[in-house]
């Protein structure tokens, strides 16, 4: 706003200056013109800046801004081309930073503001625009659109950057960085959408860390936390790209494998099992870890998520009757 508030009051200046010269006004009132163009601002950034609401401050020095245009609307006695331009920008400007509700505040105060130094002096209208003033007025017209325009860009890129931020936090899990269950869920669906086209074989793997329950009551939630970071890893590191690790919640993860057939998938899960038997020590504890795998692989039978995640989740449940840290495929 500061630097757009520099912009948009020395770009007014111009114009206001020329039919203030042509009405020969007096020269205090340049000089508070001077002031509203060169002072104001400066004054309004460090009131804002040093407010505990900075964001309420700015709005009520925007509307100020539009009062201070009222003002200088009566006094150049409405000249049509300087008015209507000062007038719609500020209007459009209060829109862009404020919407609606702030418009209309400014609305309301720049013509309380007009009405009120018009009548007082003396309802003067001049329609005559020189041909100074059209090109002082130029300028205005010109580089402040463009300027307002680069911004608004540049506020929406950074919308758009936050935006898709947001979106990513929202699909990962907060204390792992891997993704949620709302992530996996979006992605099986369309992974099953791609396989009803074509005659590819993708699995589906279900982990389930064996005994994690007595992991927590024995050493803790911290050790818990940590272990489940780490086999987070482990899933990291024995996926490729493409696969989509995710935690389903517990110490329960889920892997998608796109285009992996049910002996591929089984060696992956082998890896996994693998790079988790070495884990020894855990948070400083003493801990052994071993992971129960069910893998399934989609079929034609399958209509949605639902029925893929329970064909996985049945078989890590064959894996954990017979006798947990094992793998079972079907």
């Amino acid at each position: 706003m500061y630097l757009m508030r520099i912009l948009g009051t020395f770009l007014c200046f111009i114009p206001i200056l020329s039919v203030l010269i042509e009405h020969q006004r007096s020269v205090w009132l340049m000089v508070l013109l001077a002031v509203n163009a060169f002072i104001w601002p400066t004054f309004a950034w460090l009131r804002a800046r040093s407010s505990a609401i900075p964001l309420a401050i700015e709005h009520r020095n925007l509307v100020i801004d539009a009062g201070a245009g009222g003002f200088w609307i009566a006094m150049m006695a409405a000249s049509p081309l300087p008015s209507v331009t000062i007038a719609a920008i500020l209007l459009a400007d209060r829109l862009a930073a404020g919407g609606v509700v702030l418009m209309r505040k400014a609305a309301i105060t720049m013509l309380v503001v007009f009405l009120a130094t018009w009548l007082t002096q003396g309802m003067a209208v001049d329609l005559f625009v020189s041909q100074r003033t059209m090109f002082a007025t130029l300028p205005l017209v010109a580089i402040y659109i463009i300027a307002l325009s680069v911004l608004t860009d540049s506020i929406a890129l950074r919308l758009r950057v936050k935006s898709r931020e947001l979106e990513r936090i929202a699909m990962m899990d907060p204390l792992l960085d891997i993704a949620n269950r709302r992530l996996l869920e979006k992605r099986i669906d369309h992974e099953l959408k791609k396989l009803r086209l074509s005659r590819r074989e993708s699995a589906l793997m279900f982990i389930d860390i064996d005994n994690f329950k007595e992991v927590n009551d024995r050493f803790g939630h911290k050790v818990g936390d940590a272990m489940l970071a780490t086999v987070s890893q482990i899933l990291h590191l024995a996926t490729r790209p493409t696969d989509t690790p995710a935690r389903l919640g517990g110490d329960e993860f889920v892997i998608l494998l796109p285009e992996t057939t049910l002996d591929e998938a089984h060696i992956v899960a082998t890896r996994i099992m693998d790079a988790t038997a070495v884990m020894k020590d855990v948070a400083q504890e003493a801990v052994h870890c071993t992971l129960s795998i069910g893998i399934a692989c989609a079929t034609r039978e399958m209509e949605n998520v639902t029925d893929w995640l329970q064909a996985a989740d049945n078989a890590l449940y064959r894996a954990k009757r017979e006798g947990k840290n094992r793998i079972f495929a079907h």
